[in-house]
């Protein structure tokens, strides 16, 4: 999905400020603030709102920026603590509901209802919540129906007599419709999925949001036309579209079903392809055919390794929300690890009794002390949301682009967009400097050959530039940003071979994830610590521990529907095995190497890793010529 100027303009608003976040989005997005509050709050209150002059709580903050467009996944969020308790409960809820622990969940639900449930966005979200359970549980359709149209009427009063053209809505009111059509008005279902596609295809709708609903709608789209109806061609068209935004941002929304679709259509072609002089585009079709069956059962493979369902069972993906931080927590921990008093934090910026109140949890200080807060303590002032600080929209697509080029080993292009990005950001600011630095040390280690000690001691002085070496790997409680533990990450690959003092930092700072609020709700970077993780453990021989490692990753990632670092987890238990039997260790029957690293290599392409991709096959055409 090719996005404009106006897209990276709304990307780029600052969550901090609230009240001018949503006067510049409405107008980016060119919505009136009746459109916005409809049914979610009055029009007096959104506009005391817009002007600063009433708070908003996290439920309506979250409705409005989501019927924005405005999205927060992979970033940092910080709360206060009172919203911080919100977001933890409703998280607990959702993963309780993924993972079907059912008991978990209906208690928890039960304890919100009853201290959360006095306004329409909390009572929707109990009742979206309840369906979902009574969904997986295969409990009665009708009691099931009941529950959507009452949740989606709550905020969406007018769905019955109106086009969603005409409306302002999020992602989630988007699925309670195509919920609420499905169950209570199946006969229009598909003409509310066609709505709904021209609906979201705005040039502003944030890419995270358009790929958690789009896949759906097409499988919904597919569900509710007749078989004798169906427009191939078209199905075909949207399917893969669907597929490969997937695919490109390493999600697994609906993909099962869209490669099923892809695969149904393709062979429906086949059989109108006429033999006649058409051999080659026969001999093409049945090429991707093929290619579909094997993605498909490499994602059974692993739903089947993990214990997970291969289809979608519930919405309750639309409801995650990542890296949420409590502001009180990260100012006191922040402050520990650089010893820093109290009255050294606050001097010129508030009393000493307002940190200690607002480290007790007791006070909510204006949104611009805890900006010069940050920043005393080497933190953002503004809020991330692209890696890097800075007003100019130019910056964003490059950042993208090269986390992109990174992850496939492009690096004479990261050298390229690198230089680019640098005329758009401030290399005086000390997140943009430790941004960039820490890729150009990892371009001078692959074009110039340095030394691993070389690589270390420069990636070392980058870290520094927001925290020092010795404060980061001390053994305490931590706040650490994202780019911060990929610094750390990155040192410790260029240290011993054996699981080393930063491994066991990051280790045990995962650790604390897991205990404050839990693996799913920072997988992104704990996904990719404890991946490596996992394979230092098999560079040292801990192979047992190394699998268990893999195998717990590959669970956390299938539950949050990310695709990213299956194949490499997958990969490490491969390696692990082939180095028991090098060493005459006792290792479980039955693996095929072969057979699990061609897995591995469907795995990469899905997720367009060609660099892994090529390094797999490699070691398959190695081990194809040993077994000769």
């Amino acid at each position: 999905m090719r996005k404009s100027k106006k897209y990276y303009e709304l990307q780029a608003l600052d969550l901090w400020d609230f009240p001018a976040l949503i006067r510049k989005a409405r107008e980016i997005q060119d919505i009136t603030m009746e459109a916005l509050c409809k049914d979610i709050c009055s029009f007096s209150m959104m506009g005391k709102i817009e002007r600063g002059e009433r708070l908003a709580g996290k439920e309506l903050r979250d409705r409005i920026l989501a019927r924005l467009g405005v999205c927060s996944d992979g970033y940092e969020n910080f709360l206060f603590y009172e919203d911080y308790l919100v977001w933890k409960r409703r998280q607990r809820i959702v993963n309780a509901i993924e993972k079907s622990d059912f008991d978990t969940a209906e208690k928890e639900l039960a304890a919100y209802g009853k201290k959360n449930g006095a306004f329409n966005l909390e009572k929707q979200f109990c009742l979206v919540m309840r369906a979902q359970i009574m969904q997986k549980r295969h409990e009665d359709p009708a009691v099931i129906a009941s529950l959507y149209e009452e949740a989606v009427k709550l905020t969406v009063s007018d769905i019955d007599h109106v086009s969603i053209r005409k409306l302002c809505l999020s992602v989630q009111e988007l699925d309670m419709i195509l919920e609420y059509e499905r169950c209570c008005r199946p006969e229009r279902l598909a003409s509310r999925c066609e709505e709904i596609l021209a609906y979201i295809s705005s040039e502003v709708f944030d890419t995270y949001s358009y790929v958690k609903i789009y896949p759906k709608v097409i499988y919904y789209l597919y569900l509710s036309t007749p078989e004798r109806d169906r427009d191939w061609n078209r199905l075909l068209c949207l399917s893969n579209r669907g597929i490969e935004q997937l695919r490109t941002t390493g999600r697994m929304y609906y993909l099962w079903e869209l490669i099923e679709i892809r695969r149904e259509g393709l062979i429906w072609l086949l059989d109108r392809i006429e033999n006649d002089g058409e051999g080659r585009k026969r001999e093409a079709v049945q090429k991707v055919i093929d290619m579909m069956t094997d993605w498909l059962e490499a994602l059974d493979f692993v739903h089947e390794l993990c214990g997970t369902h291969r289809r979608m069972e519930t919405s309750c993906y639309l409801y995650q929300q990542k890296e949420a931080y409590c502001i009180s927590d990260v100012i006191r921990r922040r402050r520990e690890m650089l010893g820093m008093t109290k009255k050294a934090l606050c001097e010129g910026i508030c009393s000493e009794k307002t940190i200690g109140r607002l480290e007790a949890k007791k006070t909510k200080p204006q949104i611009e002390i805890v900006r010069l807060l940050f920043e005393r303590l080497n933190l953002s002032g503004e809020y991330q949301r692209w890696q890097v600080v800075t007003k100019d929209v130019r910056a964003y697509p490059i950042v993208g682009e090269i986390s992109r080029c990174t992850n496939n080993y492009d690096f004479k292009e990261v050298g390229k967009l690198l230089k680019e990005l640098e005329k758009y950001i401030s290399k005086g600011n000390p997140i943009n400097k430790q941004y960039v630095e820490r890729i150009k040390v990892y371009l001078k280690f692959i074009n110039e050959n340095f030394k691993c000690e070389k690589v270390k001691e420069e990636l070392i002085k980058v870290l520094e530039y927001t925290i020092p070496y010795e404060v980061a790997i001390k053994e305490t409680e931590k706040y650490l940003t994202n780019v911060e533990i990929q610094c750390l990450l990155n040192i410790s690959l260029y240290m011993s071979k054996d699981v080393n003092v930063v491994f066991e930092t990051l280790l045990k700072f995962c650790e604390q994830i897991e205990e404050d609020e839990g693996s799913s709700e920072h997988i992104t970077i704990w996904e990719l610590v404890m991946t490596n993780l996992s394979n230092a453990y098999g560079d040292s021989g801990e192979y047992d521990k190394s699998d268990e490692i893999s195998l717990r990753v590959m669970k956390e990632c299938v539950w949050c529907y990310r695709s990213n670092t299956l194949a490499s987890n997958l990969y490490n238990n491969v390696w692990n095995y082939s180095e028991r039997l090098k060493k005459n260790i006792p290792a479980s029957q039955g693996y095929q190497v072969e057979a699990y690293l061609k897995k591995c290599i469907t795995l990469c392409q899905i997720c367009k890793n060609t660099k892994r991709e090529s390094t797999i096959i490699e070691k398959l055409t190695l081990l194809g010529t040993a077994n000769k």
